[in-house]
């Protein structure tokens, strides 16, 4: 757990260093379903889909009129449905990914389509009544893809669908492969445009 700190304050550290020369901040919201996943169909059954949600601020640079490079921070809660207990995990969530306005839509919107990664760290755990260690039972960080395609209105305001697929394992259980998804529809306001 004390590595998983120190990585978090590089994280933000570097974030604020970065913000210094942002161009655009926005807040982004979610809500949806996320579910762990396993290679093993056995224990990929055991799972099914519960909610899923983000919150947090978001950072900006325009590299032409129509693709924009972005990050951010983020608390997101992730987890699955069991026939028991569902599992709940919170994480902290830095996004590094690319958005193009594909085409626009009337004088004030235009259709995009996102894609890029995230970099996680769980900050909490639990099944039911149990409260989960960090670097235990569920491994102290997360890497994976993010993709999503939306509508742009009048440059503030984002509505869209988001894709985030964990690439590593979170389980502590040699025994388990589970892997992190979610399918979100998101919402979110740029400030400073």
């Amino acid at each position: 757990m004390r590595n998983s700190v120190k990585v978090l304050v590089v994280v933000v550290m570097a974030l604020v260093g970065f913000s210094s020369n942002a161009q655009i901040f926005g807040i982004e919201a979610g809500v949806g379903l996320s579910n762990a996943v396993s290679p093993d169909t056995y224990v990929n059954d055991l799972y099914g889909r519960t909610l899923g949600a983000k919150l947090g601020g978001t950072i900006e640079f325009d590299i032409t009129d129509d693709l924009y490079l972005g990050s951010g921070l983020s608390l997101a809660k992730k987890g699955a449905s069991t026939t028991g207990d569902n599992l709940s995990m919170v994480y902290v969530q830095m996004p590094l990914s690319a958005r193009y306005n594909i085409f626009e839509l009337g004088r004030s919107g235009s259709f995009y389509a996102a894609s890029g990664f995230y970099l996680a760290m769980p900050i909490g755990a639990k099944q039911g009544n149990v409260t989960y260690t960090i670097g235990e039972d569920v491994k102290a960080f997360d890497f994976g893809l993010n993709v999503g395609f939306g509508v742009l209105f009048n440059d503030q305001i984002q509505l869209g669908l988001s894709y985030e697929g964990g690439f590593l394992d979170f389980s502590g259980n040699e025994n388990n492969v589970l892997k992190n998804t979610a399918l979100l529809v998101t919402f979110g306001y740029k400030f400073g445009v």
